[in-house]
């Protein structure tokens, strides 16, 4: 019989796994469309020490249903950062969807920069290379991490590599995975298949089923497992085959490995609200006693874009039902803020920071509210707001380019010295350490 691989829902039910100790030693090579990695939600790592502590199974704190920033719970956007705590990661390697291109660098680097890192002292003018103007303690996480190893990040030929949230990432472009699997993955490797890769936002093919195989072959080392993400929205049901496509080409069996229950609503409900559709009526026949909450945040989801003020009347529902939906405060304060409604949509921002302060998505609401206060209090508030924010995300160029607007415009010449030295080397990873090879040697 061939060996099987594991097939599940929802790819945070992969902490069913670690138990085996899969990613000990190993490299974990990661084909998903998303970059799962961030800090967890309040409460989160301490449940997940606590458990290791208990000798207890990890897979009990995944979150139940596919929502984010539950007190105390993991899932399917933050896993890989509970896996360095509770699953033996040491080392990433992320290949996402989208094809190596001229300045892919900064693409790598923008999709990394909303990972909150440990706030640092402000820019030293006079660096002695490119990384001594940032201490290497600025990129362990807000839940810090002891072992933390090469935190600064570099830019090379073939990855962009960085240490965050305790877990030593590189992200690879598929067409570069071969050469970085040369250069630089030493030892054993396990790889793991978020199938969502496969296909578009639009719901079209992006990649072939055979070019997927041939990438984890070239890797050389085991498949642990693939996630349909249909329940969360990802992949739409009618690419739940892909998965037994792929297992097929690579000789395997697979095996549903799911435990999670199915969620009390439509399973295409997620995917119309990423498409911003608003699902029809339904109710909810759960035991979770949040549920019909999420249902009702949901519908107010995929209504905010034109309809903020059903979005919020949805969130204060929601919340009378015990679900306090970050995304949906976040949301609700995009559409304000679009349509130049600035006061209502920094409350609404500041909201969703309140309820998931280290989500990515907080840190994007922080960005917006912050804007928001420069067009209702002025440049110095707002410069107040964004220096601090600033140095948690040290690698997110936007923010340090408007530090430094504001800090012209208000006369800070300190504040515009840190905003131009961090933009510096923010540009130096656009620059690769190591030049390419030729495709023909």
């Amino acid at each position: 019989m061939p060996p099987g691989v594991d097939l599940f829902e929802e790819h945070g039910e992969v902490a069913a796994l670690w138990p085996q100790r899969i990613y000990h030693g190993r490299t974990v090579v990661c084909f998903d469309r998303h970059l799962d990695l961030k800090p967890l939600a309040p409460g989160g790592a301490e449940a997940l020490r606590a458990a290791a502590s208990a000798g207890e199974d990890p897979a009990a704190l995944v979150r139940r249903l596919p929502v984010r920033g539950v007190p105390g719970a993991f899932g399917l956007d933050d896993f890989w950062t509970a896996a360095a705590i509770a699953g033996d990661l040491k080392s990433l390697v992320w290949v996402p969807s989208w094809r190596s291109h001229p300045g892919w660098w900064s693409t790598a680097t923008d999709a990394v920069s909303l990972i909150a890192v440990r706030p640092t002292a402000p820019y030293d003018a006079t660096p002695r290379d490119a990384y001594d103007a940032t201490p290497r303690d600025a990129y362990v996480p807000h839940d810090s991490y002891d072992d933390a190893v090469d935190p600064a990040p570099r830019a090379r030929a073939c990855c962009l590599s960085v240490t965050l949230c305790g877990v030593r990432l590189a992200v690879v472009p598929p067409d570069l995975l071969a050469e970085h699997r040369r250069r630089h993955l030493r030892g054993d490797v396990v790889v793991d298949i978020d199938l969502d890769w496969l296909v578009d936002e639009h719901g079209r093919l992006d990649h072939e089923v055979d070019d997927l195989a041939e990438l984890v072959s070239l890797c050389g080392g085991e498949l642990s497992a693939m996630t349909w993400s249909t329940r969360s929205g990802f992949l739409p049901a009618e690419f739940r085959r892909v998965g037994r496509d792929v297992a097929r080409r690579l000789g395997l069996r697979t095996r549903e490995s799911s435990y999670l229950p199915a969620t009390p609503w439509p399973e295409d409900v997620l995917l119309n609200v990423h498409r911003g559709v608003v699902p029809p009526e339904f109710t909810t026949d759960s035991q979770e006693p949040v549920a019909e909450g999420v249902a009702i945040a949901l519908r107010g989801l995929a209504a905010a874009a034109h309809d903020p003020g059903a979005a919020h009347e949805a969130y204060e529902r929601a919340a009378a039902h015990g679900y306090r939906s970050s995304w949906l405060a976040y949301r609700t304060g995009i559409a304000h803020y679009l349509a130049g409604d600035h006061g209502s949509a920094r409350t609404r921002l500041r909201r969703a920071v309140e309820i998931d302060p280290a989500d990515t998505l907080a840190m994007h609401a922080r960005i917006l509210a912050a804007r928001a206060t420069a067009r209702i209090d002025g440049p110095r508030p707002a410069l107040a707001e964004l220096s601090s924010l600033a140095r948690e995300l040290p690698l997110r160029a936007g923010v340090w380019r408007t530090v430094r607007v504001l800090a012209e415009a208000v006369g800070e010449p300190e504040l515009t010295q840190e905003a131009e030295g961090a933009l510096r080397r923010i540009r130096r990873l656009g620059v690769p350490e190591e030049p390419a090879e030729r495709a023909d040697r």
